[in-house]
């Protein structure tokens, strides 16, 4: 019988968020902007969410004016998204898309442009904001440079945009995904009020876990958030799958975008993913895992079939079963080590779930 050695996991990078304890609320948000800005993200990135059709259907419904818009808008909700489509309103009855936009217009023009500029400028700083705009394109540029310069223009140009948007496809698809979408919400409410804030958190993803006072997100990023006075709110979305998106935006609560469904695979931890490439990552290694992808072997095998120096082998061999590539089974007085190919096989796609969470 195969036994598998344990694997002990290193120092992470994930995102901590702390201070639960002190938490009077939190709050679950179902808002049509934050839902268009993972909307629009994969509109402009539809393959790795595994929406390509559903992205040609939209882009061939759309006026080709507003196609050109949304692909010069599109910066304003990839990595790091624009404030609007990450803000946490506190009165509830206005989060629908026309409330949502009228709080937006009372907003004076260069704060919003300001906020707009966002993914290019996370401190403001305009000069940053000019750089990375022209790394983006020529429309892009103009928009920043305008966002920057003519702010009142440019920001009605936005307004105009989320206007178009609402109209000619993203109302539709409001319409299909807001019921399951306030189910979903009412449901982790409901966990809340029943067992508790940390039971409600634990169930939102399997990248999401809760130790103590503290939500642990596995996601390739070491920061640390204390929401025990600016708050935490959490939004179920039918469009941010593969992502946990966490935005942190200064003097809002802490916005934690989920997957309304999510599968219940286990995801990988950075360290875990690094540990696995880290071992791998070596010629000698290497060798080894070939010695044993085809059958079971011992190290002294290995060493007389290959060649090599027997205490290097059972290193190797030591190093890759730590990070549960290889196997174990005692055969008499004998220990045979057979290759995990299941494991290394899914380290390429563990980097990749990582990445994209």
């Amino acid at each position: 019988m195969f036994v598998k050695q344990p694997y002990r996991e290193p120092g992470g990078m994930p995102i901590i968020v702390a201070g639960l304890r002190s938490l009077q609320r939190i709050h679950v948000v179902v808002a049509p902007l934050i839902e268009l800005g993972s909307a629009l993200h994969v509109l402009g990135q539809p393959k790795h969410h595994g929406r390509e059709e559903w992205a040609q259907n939209v882009l061939a419904g759309m006026s080709p004016v507003l196609a050109e818009q949304s692909r010069t808008w599109a910066w304003a909700t990839q990595a790091i998204r624009a404030t609007p489509f990450v803000r946490v309103t506190g009165n509830s009855d206005r989060n629908d898309f026309s409330g949502q936009v009228e709080q937006m217009r009372r907003i004076p023009a260069r704060e919003l442009a300001n906020q707009l500029l966002r993914p290019v400028s996370g401190a403001g700083d305009p000069a940053a904001a000019r750089k990375w705009g022209k790394s983006r394109g020529p429309a892009v540029t103009a928009l920043v440079d305008a966002l920057i310069d003519q702010p009142q223009a440019a920001v009605g140009r936005f307004l105009d945009f989320l206007a178009a948007t609402w109209q000619e496809w993203f109302r539709d698809e409001w319409h299909t995904v807001q019921t399951d979408l306030v189910s979903r919400a009412r449901q982790i409410e409901d966990i809340f009020q029943r067992f508790g804030g940390s039971a409600g958190l634990d169930c939102l993803d399997p990248a999401v876990s809760v130790r103590g006072n503290s939500v642990v997100i596995a996601k390739v990023q070491s920061r640390r958030h204390d929401v025990s006075r600016r708050g935490l709110a959490i939004a179920p979305s039918a469009f941010v799958h593969p992502h946990v998106y966490v935005a942190n935006i200064p003097g809002q609560p802490l916005l934690l975008i989920h997957d309304a469904h999510p599968d219940q695979g286990v995801v990988p931890s950075a360290p875990a993913v690094l540990s696995r490439l880290t071992v791998l990552a070596h010629a000698g290694r290497l060798e080894v895992c070939r010695a044993i992808a085809s059958e079971p072997r011992t190290a002294g095998e290995i060493a007389a079939l290959w060649g090599m120096d027997p205490s290097q082998v059972t290193r190797h061999l030591r190093a890759l079963a730590s990070a549960g590539l290889v196997r174990a089974r005692r055969q008499g007085r004998f220990v045979q080590y057979a290759l995990e190919v299941e494991a290394v096989e899914s380290v390429g796609v563990d980097l990749v779930r990582l990445l994209l969470r």
